[in-house]
């Protein structure tokens, strides 16, 4: 069983419209122009698997001496310590796929991502030797260091909030995703980032469910 710190929008949102008509499937029953039905599922498979959301803390299992409740507290922690932000997203290319991502300043954000990995660290069973090896192809330095200290490589300097549209696809491909999400994306209102929520894989593979969803409490400034 592994559990992972994300930021899940609101159902009643547009940006939680969004992923429910974009991964549910309603919005395009057959697929999109210019990618079948079949190949479309195969471009979304993870993403519905893992959900629609933005990372905070990676997937992590809990050492054997955790409890849920110790997770619970320890998240609950962080967001009583930080106050709600509003964030614009733009669709925009990652690491090799399509994803919204923020325009403009994330400090806040990147602040709550850096509180929750240094908060549940302590709860955090260590990788073990063959996912390490496996997940360490291709990093720098930096990144290697964050791996092994924290289970991750992208996080502090290295992380960048986003939420994933798609596998990474042919040029081809990404051209007829685009296309389809471009307004749809550009249509959402500013987001807003008032929650963390703990989500659970209960077995290898299986989708990610969302367990709690706990509000960010800091009071603003004045």
């Amino acid at each position: 069983m592994r559990y992972a710190i994300y930021f899940c929008p609101a159902p009643a949102s547009a940006l939680g419209a969004l992923g429910r008509d974009w991964l549910g499937g309603e919005a395009a029953p057959d697929g999109i122009p210019g990618i079948p039905l079949s190949r479309w599922n195969e471009l979304l498979a993870d993403v519905r698997r893992y959900g629609w959301h933005a990372t905070v803390r990676s997937p992590f299992t809990l050492s054997p001496d955790a409890e849920y409740d110790d997770l619970r507290r320890a998240v609950s922690a962080v967001a009583q310590s930080v106050a709600p932000t509003t964030v614009t997203l733009r669709l925009s290319r990652l690491g090799g796929f399509l994803a919204l991502r923020p325009v403009g300043d994330c400090v806040a954000i990147s602040a709550m991502a850096a509180a929750c990995t240094e908060t549940v660290e302590t709860l955090r069973a260590p990788l073990v030797e063959p996912e390490f090896q496996r997940r360490v192809r291709g990093l720098d330095a930096i990144e290697t260091h964050y791996l092994q200290r924290y289970g991750y490589p992208y996080v502090f300097e290295r992380y960048r909030f986003h939420m994933t549209l798609s596998a990474p696809a042919t040029v081809e491909e990404e051209h007829a995703l685009q296309r389809w999400l471009a307004l749809r994306a550009a249509a959402i209102p500013v987001a807003r980032v008032d929650a963390l929520s703990i989500c659970v894989e209960r077995s290898p593979g299986a989708a990610f469910e969302v367990l709690e969803r706990i509000p960010l409490r800091k009071a603003s400034a004045a």
